[in-house]
């Protein structure tokens, strides 16, 4: 148990923090550097294990954030021997791998899925025998495969015996909250007051500070207590407190602290301090604990010993300010002896590359080669920066060099770094070789996400560059292509089309002829959808068996969504659950949020709304930490809330998402925002708003060619609104319009919404029983597509209402609530059960009386008028009014008007 000094002030967060964990799921402590959360970590631990928990702990530092799985040995390296022999062969050969307790077969890759399967049954085996908690301290170093291996686990494992506590290094909202499984709860660490930090200091330095001594301290540490207390010791040291005009003895807050505290060590620490800053696994750190330098170190409290008795540093800044103090031939220096101890090829190379300034061809193929052993682990961040330092470690070749950074520009983005992918974008660009600026400039287009400014003027450079060498042509017109597809519609993209596919073929780029491909079938599948099949089938043959890369992963996901279109659902999800799967495995997180927001859609029209909500926030989440701006990621999570979350989440999301796509200019995913929130506004009775809305989405598609009813399934809300708000003829005209493009495309999982929306309509003309029955009729036939099913029936309850048949009425609005409930569609769940609630407090049919003033309301009658008419007073038309309205659910004469026609 720790001392009471340890967690002095967070008394009530440690509190907080044991209900929590004392319930299973997961927590997220975060807060800058120093603020305490190491502290609270290690009490919480050292309580979990004397509790009779298995604690497995990894603390990874700065300099291991490259090395693939290295928190996964730090946690299950001691627990292999006994629990490895459970997991199934395949399984534990992988993790053995990626622990390196195997070595690999020559030629043989770390296959990422096995890994993560592996983690799973192993923690799901130890959670059997006992409560397990993994503890994540420095989560923000974790290495990127640890980091996607043990959030595919969290998602897997919630509940039960099994508990996460992670603590993160940040200034602002936590980013690393994956790896935390439901139900988790995130803590922030904030400053001590000022009279906690004086106990702080009396208790562990025995140092006695008051009035403006302890004031000017407490101002300088800012409340952290990590920086209070190192403060504190150098005042100690000094024996002094300085004078209330005299500054505190460091020059300046933190670094000049901590350089003064480590310039107390002897000169023998600094070689060791060095080599444990940089390793990567620290029980390979190639220093004797009874190393003179190392022994002063752990008495200074600079080391201490952790998890396994390995050395590390006593807080993780230490490492950072003690590589940022070394000098350059001592950093070489240790990344030599390091790149010698080394085993791992990816680690071998880059210490090999940070030991050397000068050029050496046979490192930068090694460094080439180890970038792709990287990527083969699913760690393209890793091989950007293996690439980057093969290109500049590449001996008088100019174009190697070059080729090497666009390698590395696009693992780059591939992992998902966009600030890295620009910045070697712009090396490439201040070069003089053609063919890579022409690659560097495509890159940069793929990172303008909706903002096509200067997209023209980088194809226009591009193609400049690209001469008449085929390869780079046929990706220049694949660009323009798209740019064509976004700004002006999929007609336009034809020409730059067949050029590409042409050079495509003519220079056997299949990677281009794949991108091609795909774009051709975005145009054609409403044009010519039976070439469109076949464009597919060809796309489909070309990328079996093929490694997978950007084009092969969006041939299969536009496989998914023809199959989704055509109302297979169930083989949809099939096929893009393997490739994200697929995807999630090479680290491509530029296409995993593309499928993400297929498999949140499929999901969704399945009737998994919990799920198509999780995997639609999380698409948001990757796509807004990629591309420049926030507006389609906002898209996404406001879509999601529609399935799964709060209307009024919704709202608030997708008009952000709104107002950006309006500033750019991004008209499709204008659309999408203006579809979501159109249908946001039925959910909250907003009908005029919602129609408006609806028909601009619809509008701004049409203009794009993008005309399939199935794809934004926009058609039968619009209809819906338009009937509804009174423009029932408009509503005939859209209905008739999309019934006919669904027939030319065969679009049969649309019909149901068309059947629901003519009834509607047929309803607001006066044939309320007949639209009705109808619809009713309708259901009897129907089962697929659950939400659509659902909302037919929250429909048919409204036509019954209008019908006077209350009892129907309620039955069908109690139908489409289980539904609803059912599916998890929690913001359609909560307007049925709104609906029937209402209808219930309303009792039966109107009397004859609020018949007789609704006749005269739509009329134009005045409250007054209405009066007379019918022989009462005032003050009893205001109360039957009053009553209509809470009954119909409108705030006015004209709501009235329209809910009663």
């Amino acid at each position: 148990m720790q001392d009471v000094a340890a967690v002095l002030g967070r008394t009530e967060v440690l509190d907080r923090c044991r209900s929590r964990l004392d319930r299973g799921g997961g927590l997220l402590l975060h807060g800058p550097a120093g603020i305490g959360k190491t502290t609270l970590v290690d009490a919480l631990a050292a309580e979990a294990g004397a509790a009779g928990l298995l604690v497995l702990r990894s603390t990874p530092s700065v300099a291991e954030a490259d090395l693939p799985y290295l928190a996964l040995a730090d946690l299950f390296g001691g627990v292999m021997v006994a629990a490895g022999p459970v997991l199934p062969v395949p399984q534990r050969v992988a993790l053995d791998t990626a622990l390196l307790r195997r070595v690999p077969a020559p030629g043989s890759r770390v296959d990422p899925l096995a890994v993560r399967l592996a983690v799973v049954e192993l923690l799901r085996y130890l959670t059997t025998r006992r409560g397990v908690l993994l503890v994540l301290d420095d989560v923000q170093w974790l290495d990127q495969a640890s980091l996607d291996v043990l959030a595919f686990a969290a998602r897997r494992l919630t509940g039960g015996r099994l508990r996460v506590l992670a603590a993160e290094r940040t200034e602002s909202g936590p980013t690393r909250t994956a790896v935390v499984p439901a139900p988790e709860e995130e803590v922030e660490l904030g400053p001590l007051p000022e009279d906690v930090l004086a106990d702080l200091l009396r208790a562990r330095l025995d140092l006695r500070l008051v009035g403006p001594g302890l004031s000017r301290l407490c101002a300088a540490s800012d409340g952290n207590p990590f920086y209070a207390l190192e403060l504190g010791r150098s005042l100690r040291r000094t024996g002094t407190q300085p004078w209330p005009d005299e500054p505190l003895p460091v020059p300046a807050r933190l670094r000049s602290l901590v350089a003064a505290r480590l310039g107390d060590l002897p000169p023998e620490s600094g070689p060791p301090l060095l080599l444990v800053a940089l390793t990567g696994r620290p029980e390979r750190v190639p220093v004797s604990r009874t190393d003179p330098g190392v022994v002063a170190a752990l008495e200074a409290g600079v080391l201490v010993f952790g998890a396994g008795g390995r050395l590390r540093f006593s807080h993780p800044l230490l490492s950072d300010l003690v590589q940022a103090e070394a000098a350059p031939a001592d950093l070489r220096a240790a990344h030599a002896r390091l790149a010698a101890s080394a085993d791992d090829p990816v680690e071998r190379a880059r210490h090999q590359a940070l030991a050397v300034t000068s050029p050496s061809a046979r490192l930068a193929d090694d460094l080439s080669a180890a970038a792709v052993v990287a990527e083969d682990r699913g760690a393209p961040g890793t091989a950007a920066e293996l690439a980057q330092l093969a290109a500049e470690r590449t001996v008088a070749d100019p174009v190697l060099a070059a080729s090497r950074l666009v390698a590395a520009g696009w693992y780059a983005h591939r992992a998902g770094l966009a600030d890295r992918t620009r910045a070697l974008c712009g090396e490439i660009l201040a070069g003089e070789v053609a063919p890579a600026r022409v690659e560097a400039r495509l890159l940069l287009m793929e990172l303008c996400g909706g903002d096509m400014t200067g997209v023209r003027a980088l194809l226009a450079a591009a193609r400049a560059d690209a001469g008449g060498d085929d390869r780079l042509t046929g990706w220049v017109h694949r660009y323009r292509a798209e740019l064509a597809v976004r700004e002006t519609g999929c007609e336009s993209a034809r020409g730059d089309l067949d050029v590409a596919e042409r050079l495509a073929e003519r220079c056997g780029d299949t990677e281009l002829l794949l991108d091609t491909l795909t774009i051709r079938l975005s145009v054609e599948v409403t044009t010519d959808p039976e070439h469109a099949r076949e464009v597919l089938d060809r796309g489909l043959r070309l990328a079996e068996g093929r490694e997978l890369t950007r084009g092969s992963a969006m041939m299969r996901r536009y496989a998914a969504l023809a199959i989704m279109r055509a109302g297979d659902l169930e083989r949809a999800v099939d096929v893009v659950d393997r490739l994200r799967a697929d995807v999630e495995r090479a680290g491509m997180v530029t296409e995993l949020f593309e499928v993400l927001q297929l498999s949140a859609v499929a999901y969704a029209r399945q009737g998994r709304c919990g799920d198509a909500y999780t995997v639609g926030l999380l698409a948001g989440q990757l796509r807004m930490e990629v591309e420049p701006t926030a507006g389609r990621g906002l898209v996404h999570q406001g879509t999601a809330e529609l399935f799964g979350g709060t209307v009024e989440r919704a709202v608030e999301l997708l008009d952000a998402a709104i107002d950006i796509q309006e500033r750019i200019h991004d008209q499709e995913w204008l659309a999408l925002g203006l579809l979501g929130r159109g249908r946001a506004d039925i959910l909250l009775d907003r009908l005029e708003s919602a129609a408006g809305r609806l028909d601009r989405a619809r509008t701004l598609l049409h203009k794009l060619g993008l005309t399939d009813p199935a794809q934004a399934v926009i058609d039968a809300d619009l209809v819906e609104t338009l009937a509804l708000s009174g423009n029932p003829e408009q509503a005939a005209i859209v209905l008739a319009e999309a019934r006919a493009e669904a027939v030319r495309l065969q679009r049969d999982t649309v019909l149901l919404g068309f059947t629901r929306a003519d009834c509607v309509i047929e309803a607001v003309r006066g044939r309320q029983r007949e639209a009705a029955d109808r619809l009713r009729t309708a259901l009897a036939g129907s089962g697929e597509l659950p939400v659509d099913v659902a909302r037919a029936w929250l429909t048919l309850g409204e036509l019954e209402w209008r019908a006077r048949r209350p009892g129907l009425a309620r039955v069908a609005l109690r139908e489409a609530a289980d539904r609803f409930a059912m599916v998890g569609c929690r913001p359609w769940h909560r307007y049925a059960v709104e609906r029937l609630a209402r209808r219930d407090a309303e009792g039966g049919p109107a009397t004859e009386t609020e018949r007789r003033i609704i006749e005269l309301v739509r009329a134009g009658a005045t409250n007054r008028e209405i009066a007379a008419t019918l022989h009462l007073s005032v003050k009893a038309v205001e109360a039957n009014l009053t009553r209509l309205y809470r009954r119909l659910g409108v705030r006015n004469r004209a709501g009235l008007a329209r809910a009663s026609s």
